[in-house]
């Protein structure tokens, strides 16, 4: 079918080769789109692919590795694990304990000491006691603590005191009763230039163990 070559026509002809080819371009520019899109991606993949290969290379080959996670997995195990044990401590029934230190008991005087066979005159019964001193040096005199026992099974004094001796000259000397028990005693106008509460802290009070 021929159109007539009129002016109408030919617009419309140039209308339509305008359209066809602005329709190729559009195609052809989609295309490159999508093939480089493709080539993006293809290019992401395989850098993703590599940083993964060489980080797995690197964690394989890290010498610290087995041994922090072995480390770790046995502190891991250890704090959640209870160890129990029983058993019985027994002594050798031939063996011997000694204890060093001190002596526990009250020191007992030596039959002669007690005198167990002094009687007197009037045959009267005897009850024998005795008393252990301990003396500090104070001042010009001393302070002497006394510790009483009914016998000498007892293991604790049954009576305490304290006091401080001084002797004046030849034949006189002056006494202040300091404490009695562990306690110390109300104190009047001493005769000596000694203080008797600094002199109360000499007094050697008995404790279990200590002598």
């Amino acid at each position: 079918m021929e159109l007539p070559n009129t002016t109408e026509n030919r617009v419309l002809a140039s209308a339509v080769n305008a359209r066809i080819k602005s329709d190729a371009r559009l195609l052809n520019a989609r295309a490159a789109l999508y093939r480089l899109a493709g080539i993006g991606i293809l290019c992401a993949l395989t850098g993703v692919g590599i940083g993964a290969a060489f980080y797995g290379y690197s964690y394989a080959n890290d010498p610290t590795f087995p041994t922090a996670k072995v480390a770790n997995a046995v502190a891991e195990a250890l704090q959640k694990v209870t160890f129990k044990t029983e058993g019985t401590v027994k002594l050798d029934p031939e063996s011997a304990i000694a204890v060093n230190g001190g002596r526990s008991d009250v020191p007992t005087p030596t039959p002669a000491q007690l005198g167990a066979g002094a009687v007197p005159e009037s045959k009267a019964a005897v009850l024998t006691n005795f008393t252990v001193f301990k003396n500090v040096p104070y001042g010009s005199g001393q302070v002497v603590t006394g510790w009483n026992f009914t016998s000498s099974e007892q293991k604790s004094p049954s009576h305490q005191y304290c006091y401080y001796s001084e002797q004046i000259d030849g034949t006189s000397k002056v006494t202040i009763d300091l404490g009695e028990n562990g306690r110390p005693l109300p104190q009047a106008k001493a005769r000596t230039n000694v203080d008797p509460a600094v002199a109360y802290t000499n007094c050697v009070w008995f404790r279990s163990g200590a002598i």
